[in-house]
């Protein structure tokens, strides 16, 4: 029960700090969600050694979809050395018995304690991977690991120093700017002048480019976009909505679609 109280307690203060400084939202939430599922049994007191496998393969997932935001390799590598004595123990945190009787707590090795993911040892070769650091208060005692330490330093990172991009600093560049960095005499690239090979494409992104409310929508939802145009309907053939797809999956701002969209028109 304490330990959820600490858990809520830290999920109501990052959420206020997120409200207030709207932090880079990680992508691909569900994996996380899916990882935390084999440590939530734990603490309910369900033991299935299995799920543990299920939750490292959903974390590996999380992070190098996440990996380019502020705090997420601290986390990573903080879940990494947790992980990696979790698995020595078959997946359950080990905490020493000398150090849970220093506080006052008595426990035989290898039982698994109530509420927690944590099993007692006598010793492990990862005993400094494990749950050996004690924070004692009058309310509650706590005693965490290394790993906890850099992921609570991973998602303080997160809400301090990673930002939501701002729609309206991406309009006060051309709409048709590389998503890779630009030779030094070059630095945006707009369509060839010409007859194109893909007139739908060419449309869209001439379209885009005049109306950044359309260029936010084609990032969203490329297809819906194009087709509700309220003044140009724009037919896309199978290849075209094939290249939308691809550019959707590999864009992640505005800037970055249409820089594409436009190499993808001028055929490069």
């Amino acid at each position: 029960m304490t330990l959820f109280v600490v858990y809520l307690a830290c999920a109501l203060v990052g959420a206020v700090i997120a409200l207030w400084r709207a932090p880079s939202w990680p992508r691909y939430n569900l994996l996380l969600a899916i990882a935390a599922v084999p440590q939530i049994a734990h603490i309910l007191g369900i033991h299935i050694s299995e799920m543990f496998v299920l939750s490292v393969v959903a974390m590996i997932l999380w992070c190098v979809c996440n990996y380019r935001i502020a705090g997420v390799p601290v986390v990573a590598g903080g879940a990494a050395l947790n992980m990696l004595a979790m698995a020595w123990h078959g997946g359950a945190m080990p905490v020493r018995a000398d150090i849970l009787a220093d506080l006052g707590y008595h426990f035989e090795a290898g039982v698994l304690l109530e509420g927690s993911k944590d099993i007692v040892v006598h010793g492990s070769p990862l005993w400094i991977l494990s749950d050996w650091l004690p924070i004692s208060t009058t309310l509650l005692t706590l005693i965490i690991s290394p790993g906890d330490i850099l992921i609570a330093s991973g998602v303080l990172i997160w809400l301090l120093f990673s930002r939501t991009p701002n729609p309206d600093s991406e309009r006060k560049h051309p709409m048709l700017a590389f998503r890779t960095p630009a030779a030094p005499s070059e630095q945006h690239l707009h369509l060839v002048p010409g007859h194109s090979a893909r007139p739908a494409l060419t449309r869209l992104a001439l379209l885009a480019a005049a109306d950044p409310a359309l260029a936010e929508r084609l990032l969203h939802d490329p297809f819906d976009a194009a087709d509700a145009h309220p003044h140009y309907h724009v037919s896309l053939d199978a290849r075209d909505r094939a290249t939308l797809a691809a550019i959707r999956a590999r864009a992640r701002t505005v800037g970055e679609f249409l820089g594409e969209l436009a190499a993808e028109v001028d055929g490069i």
